[in-house]
């Protein structure tokens, strides 16, 4: 049955204000849960409509980032004639295995629009464009709606697009997200969340308001994350009768209480908006997802100057606390990083038709080991061409320390790149392992999709062909096709070291979606990590019945933290973090609360792990 759907608007007119002169509003609301959706339903007619341009009736106006765009693609062609092909030779990290794979949701429209969550049993929800597709792991399709069957309980909907689907670990349940109209009087952010595991059966559907503001904008481009209590948001507002690239008027977060969309209950949310730095709205907010498991109960963002030929700046936004709390704020440090990224230019099909390579904004960020993991589209400055960005952040979790930025460009001079998505598939422990995918083509190869991996150590490995394209992509009449939008990249929880990966290639013109499980060959997988051990680090007792006590020497002062994990690696308490003093210092703790068995403590500085020993508790 159709039920109506009430939103309750409660406006804060607290403003917020952080370092760096950042401003800010917020707007509660309640949604009222405005049906049930099961996928298994056949009573309901799906008739998959489409809508798509081929070709502008006029030329597009040339906005700023159209003429850099240009230039870029007329720079790269007076370059071609010094740049090699050449071998990608031999790297520090392992390759990556592809253990299975098969050809993945039917795609509508342009661009691919990727994503993917696998539960912990296996099931898979597949998103492209206007399709959710269902799978069990050796690919036999289980149900197959369009979002307008997904979303029929709602009404006709004149236009869904834009799908993102999330796997909760700890819930254990999917949810998905999706877009509806573009315009400020359809504009709706459409929320779905599964009943139980099994996301073939009943999901509980919420309309969230795309425009709050009462005048002429809607929401484009939505990601979103979650943390232990909560599901966040983040989507571009932009100004009607325009897109992307010329209506942009600034980012705005969604913060939800996941709990209740699970139980069908009213959806209690924040906005946060009018988000400005220095009076300049903050643009293309990408939310920070967990590694090995879910975090929180703060949640991180990043954004960049994602139209800008070169720049260091890089901004970490920070909701400090829950809704229920009742003391969360939104926090903006800003960072300069050690390699510069920049707008790139177009990528080139053999056909010598390009294929749009957008900005360089941040598209994907994971979390682990308190360092944060970011790819982005970007310029590889090396061969002029389209290449990933691949970023690192430390230092960043306390206050009065100092974060550290560095990056890495991921380019090839026989390969054009773009739309990465990265995940972890480390061990814990101290293990920065992740797995980055990504779109690729060139002059020679049809558009596919490949994966590398980057080891413990930020060494990344040479590229996986994970699907060879077929044809090239020729959807549009326009000398410039659509590529994708973005790629979807997954963590399987309980298999260390596998992600799920959803990429496109090239096909009877069109663009097709390939799923794909993938493996590290970290042989350190499996093994606890013990870095740099000294005998001047005692614990005592050990096996320890109630109270531990740790003597270690530091050869200079400075601030230390405290971590416990447990056998499988997953973080348990960061015990302390304080400021010792040079010489033999003495830290204790207590294991009442533990259960008993195997630990790892670590000890780190703000730069590395300095000892990792094990722990038995006894009681």
């Amino acid at each position: 049955m159709r039920k109506l759907a009430v939103v309750f608007f409660l406006f804060n007119t607290i403003t917020g204000t952080a370092q760096n002169k950042l401003t800010y509003t917020t707007l509660d609301l309640v949604t009222e849960p405005a049906a049930i959706i099961n996928p298994s339903d056949e009573g309901i007619p799906d008739f998959g409509p489409k809508l798509q341009l081929i070709k502008s009736a006029l030329p597009a106006p040339a906005t700023a980032l159209h003429k850099n765009k240009q230039l870029l693609d007329v720079l790269r062609a007076e370059k071609k004639q010094s740049v090699k092909t050449a071998s990608f030779g031999k790297t520090a990290a392992p390759a990556p295995s592809v253990l299975s794979s098969f050809d993945g949701n039917i795609t509508q429209g342009t661009p691919n629009d990727n994503d993917i969550a696998i539960s912990d049993s296996g099931m898979i929800v597949s998103v492209v464009n206007q399709n959710l597709f269902m799978y069990n792991q050796q690919g036999a399709l289980l149900k197959a709606p369009t979002l307008s069957f997904f979303s029929k309980p709602l009404g006709t909907l004149n236009r869904t697009y834009d799908p993102r689907i999330i796997y909760d670990p700890v819930a254990d349940r999917f949810i998905a997200v999706f877009l509806q109209g573009t315009t400020s009087v359809d504009t709706r952010i459409i929320t779905a969340f599964s009943k139980t595991n099994d996301p073939t059966k009943e999901w509980n559907l919420y309309v969230i308001p795309g425009n709050t503001f009462g005048d002429s904008s809607w929401s484009d481009y939505p990601i979103i994350s979650l943390s232990k209590d909560e599901l966040f948001i983040t989507v571009n507002r932009l100004k009607d009768n325009t897109g992307w690239k010329d209506g942009f008027m600034e980012s705005l977060i969604w913060q939800v209480e996941k709990s209740k969309g699970y139980n069908g209950q009213p959806l209690v949310q924040r906005q946060y908006k009018d988000i400005r730095l220095n009076g300049r709205a903050i643009w293309s907010v990408c939310p920070v997802k967990g590694g090995m498991s879910l975090y929180g109960p703060k949640m991180y963002f990043l954004s960049v100057r994602p139209s800008d030929l070169q720049n260091d700046t890089v901004f970490l936004h920070e909701i400090t606390n829950t809704i229920a709390s009742g003391e969360a704020q939104l926090k903006t440090s800003i960072l300069k990083t050690d390699k510069t990224y920049g707008l790139q230019p177009n990528a080139i099909q053999p056909n010598g038709k390009k294929l749009q390579t957008n900005d360089a904004r941040v598209l994907s960020a994971m979390m682990e080991n308190e360092m944060i993991h970011y790819v982005a589209n970007c310029i590889d400055t090396l061969h002029f061409s389209p290449g990933v960005y691949y970023g690192r952040i430390r230092n960043f979790m306390y206050e009065g320390n100092t974060p550290i930025i560095t990056g890495k460009i991921i380019g090839y001079d026989s390969l054009d790149i773009g739309y990465p998505s990265i995940s972890y598939v480390g061990g814990g422990v101290s293990d920065q392992s992740a797995m980055i995918t990504f779109s690729h083509v060139s002059p020679t190869q049809f558009p596919g999709t490949s994966v590398v991996f980057v080891d413990r150590d930020g060494n990344i490995s040479a590229p996986v062909f994970v699907k060879t394209g077929l044809s090239n992509i020729a959807l549009l009449g326009d000398s410039v096709d659509r590529w994708g939008d973005y790629t979807g990249n997954q963590r399987k929880y309980n298999e260390p070291g596998v992600c799920w990966i959803n990429g496109s290639y090239g096909k009877q013109n069109g663009n097709f979606t390939w799923i794909a499980k993938i493996k590290s060959n970290d042989i350190k997988l499996s093994q606890p990590e013990i870095v740099e051990q000294h005998s001047q680090f005692v614990i005592s007792p050990n096996p320890v019945p109630e109270v531990a006590k740790v003597t270690f020497e530091m050869k200079e002062s400075g601030i230390i933290s405290f971590q416990l994990f447990d056998a499988s690696g997953k973080l348990v308490a960061t015990l302390m973090k304080d400021r010792v003093k040079a010489g033999i210092n003495e830290f204790s703790f207590r294991t009442d609360d533990l259960n008993a068995g195997i630990y790892y403590l670590q000890l780190n500085n703000h730069e590395k792990t300095i000892e990792t020993r094990k722990v038995v508790v006894q009681h």
